[in-house]
């Protein structure tokens, strides 16, 4: 018999991370956050306060914007690999709007002949993973986003 371990939030979300559950919207402060998940790979602006950007491994499928209000204080997170903001992700945009918007990608890779990069991110899109992948042209511009089934789920990379 298995048994599966699911702890949830205050809002009945289950948690992507289960250091989450040592910390209290209101309460907690950005050092708290500091001291369980360490440097973050970026700090954004966000309406009245920053966010703290977490990858949560090295090739996701999580990551974690943590919400800290202008006084310090934790305000809650949100999954940036969610469909709805891959669906942001719009051909033209720069590399740089596109990890604002996602944080790091898993897995980078250059196409020299073809004069493409691509970014893929892995995330779990209701209860599979899935890899969303961008590429980019020689100038670092999108020039085409899709969500995949990710290749590892049938034995592949």
């Amino acid at each position: 018999m298995a048994f599966a371990l699911v702890a949830c939030d205050g809002r009945g979300r289950a948690y992507e991370d289960l250091r989450l559950m040592r910390l209290t919207e209101g309460e907690s402060t950005d050092q708290d956050v500091r001291k369980l998940f360490g440097a973050p790979s970026a700090v954004r602006d966000i309406n009245g306060g920053k966010g703290l950007v977490y990858p949560l491994g090295p090739e996701g499928p999580y990551t974690l914007l943590i919400k800290i209000d202008a006084t310090g204080k934790y305000q809650g997170r949100e999954n940036l690999l969610t469909r709805s903001n891959f669906e942001r992700v719009t051909r033209g945009m720069k590399e740089v709007d596109v990890l604002v918007m996602l944080g790091r990608p898993g897995h980078a890779q250059k196409f020299p002949l073809k004069q493409q990069s691509s970014w893929e991110w892995r995330f779990v899109d209701g209860g599979t993973e899935r890899v969303f992948v961008v590429t980019f042209d020689e100038r670092g511009t999108v020039v085409n986003a899709a969500v995949e089934d990710d290749p590892r789920q049938s034995g592949g990379r």
